[in-house]
């Protein structure tokens, strides 16, 4: 799957700030909610996202 600026810019911020609301990283990014869920929902989908949150041993 091609991984495009603003997937790219989503993926950073994701890594930066986990902790942090999809409704401020579309504030951050200047997108709107919608279209960044929609973003993640495909990096998820198409397993370029494989899970969040802490992996504990």
């Amino acid at each position: 799957m091609a991984v495009d600026a603003l997937d790219t810019r989503i993926l950073r911020l994701l890594i930066e700030q986990p902790r942090t609301s999809v409704r401020e990283y579309a504030r951050i990014l200047s997108v709107a909610r919608g279209t960044l869920q929609a973003r993640i929902d495909r990096l998820e989908r198409t397993g370029v996202i494989t899970g969040t949150g802490p992996v504990l041993s």
